[in-house]
């Protein structure tokens, strides 16, 4: 079981530092939030489209202006997709942080409360253990991962 616990805690360490580097990536690809000029916009490319065509009346629909109409709609598009972008990209973000602070909270977990000997756990996550010497034995996991424990 000292074999066990030793690695539990290891690897436990491991997935924090892992869990770290994570956490620095994902703040590090921080992108501009310019979402709210976005918004703006696309509120104002509404409103100018509107008041195009609160301009038209029976008798001038020749002078609505399509070109500009199109030039619009297309900006707001493109804007509309670029609003969400960030907002999958924020989502994603905040997914994966929670997931992360999932995994901590379960290492700590780990950390933190001694495993007891369990036979049925022992047989399914040990492959082996061979008796080097009297005081030394090798304990083989299953996936081949091979510690030394001094008796």
């Amino acid at each position: 079981m000292k074999a066990v616990m030793q690695t539990a805690k290891q690897n436990a360490e491991v997935l924090k530092t892992l869990k770290l580097h994570i956490g620095m990536g994902l703040s590090a690809e921080t992108t501009e939030d310019n979402s709210l000029d976005l918004q703006i916009r696309i509120a104002e490319i509404e409103a100018e489209f509107q008041k195009m065509l609160k301009a038209i009346a029976a008798d001038n629909v020749e002078a609505f202006d399509e070109d500009k109409a199109k030039a619009l709609m297309d900006e707001k598009a493109k804007l509309q997709i670029q609003l969400d972008r960030i907002a999958d990209t924020k989502q994603k973000r905040e997914n994966a942080k929670s997931r992360l602070d999932e995994i901590f909270t379960i290492i700590e977990a780990l950390a933190n409360h001694p495993i007891s000997y369990d036979d049925q756990i022992v047989r399914q996550i040990l492959e082996s253990v061979i008796v080097e010497s009297k005081d030394k034995i090798k304990v083989i996991f299953v996936g081949g991962l091979e510690v030394t424990q001094l008796m």
